[in-house]
């Protein structure tokens, strides 16, 4: 349920709550506000679990963004992401064995993508940042407790929410920048059992992690609260913080420790 929360508040985040039928009454798109709605209305359809409409809407917005390349002028790398993206996406909406949950996972990483595409300032994707680091802030508490579930379910969210970020990172960061990210969540994932018990691996995770907090926060958003944030304030932001909070508290008083030996 937890994980299903993350894809809802996205999700809310970036549709709202109401949004019209279109992709039924346009025969071809022209500009990136029609991406917009089409996306919008993928959303709506996978909400109700209408998998195959939504998975006709997607393939009409692949098939369309093709046709606009004067408008939307896509490098050929950034081509081959929205194809790849889309197509995963029709694919998981047509796998019958596929939860809910992943089905809105990709239904998230197509209009965070979206965004990143038309967007120069603030992309949506940077206010995931306190989902993104709830994963670390976890594993951190894990690994204190000497709590190996909770260590490993959380290496598991920051998988999935990797993932679902990951393509509209590919377009706003430079190569080397989702190389770093991207050997990040593999350590991760590659030596948890090493980052549960030896010092030297929580360390690259105390690394992974200060990476990922600066790239989400290096720019504080002074904008009005948006609709996501009340939303997202009853449904765990407020859980998130604390979590935020006591993480970097936890920090402060291991360094403070290592300046005055002795002191517990």
């Amino acid at each position: 349920m937890r994980r299903l929360g993350w894809a809802i508040i996205v999700l809310f985040m970036v549709f709202g709550l109401s949004m019209p039928a279109f992709a039924s009454n346009h025969t071809e798109v022209k500009e990136w506000s029609e991406i917009n709605e089409l996306t919008s209305e993928i959303w709506e359809l996978g909400k109700i679990e209408r998998y195959q409409e939504a998975a006709d809407v997607l393939k009409f917005t692949s098939e369309n963004i093709v046709h606009i390349q004067d408008v939307l002028s896509l490098s050929p790398d950034q081509q081959r992401i929205v194809q790849y993206t889309f197509s995963d996406a029709v694919s998981s909406l047509q796998n019958p064995e596929w939860s809910k949950e992943k089905k809105l996972n990709k239904l998230t990483e197509i209009r965070l993508l979206v965004d990143a595409l038309q967007t120069d300032y603030e992309p949506l994707w940077k206010k995931t940042g306190l989902m993104m680091l709830e994963p670390f802030i976890t594993m951190e508490k894990g690994i204190s407790d000497e709590d190996s579930v909770a260590f490993h379910q959380a290496a598991n969210l920051l998988l999935e929410r990797y993932e679902t970020v990951r393509p509209a990172l590919l377009v706003d960061l430079s190569a080397d920048e989702v190389e770093k990210l991207d050997e990040h969540v593999s350590y991760v994932d590659v030596n948890r059992n090493l980052i549960l018990t030896e010092t030297e691996h929580q360390e690259q995770l105390k690394t992974a992690a200060a990476d990922f907090e600066a790239l989400f926060f290096a720019k504080k958003d002074n904008s009005e609260p948006s609709l996501f944030w009340l939303i997202f304030s009853i449904g765990g932001i407020i859980s998130s913080t604390l979590f935020y909070v006591g993480w970097r508290k936890y920090k402060g008083d291991k360094e403070e420790e290592m300046r005055v030996p002795g002191k517990r």
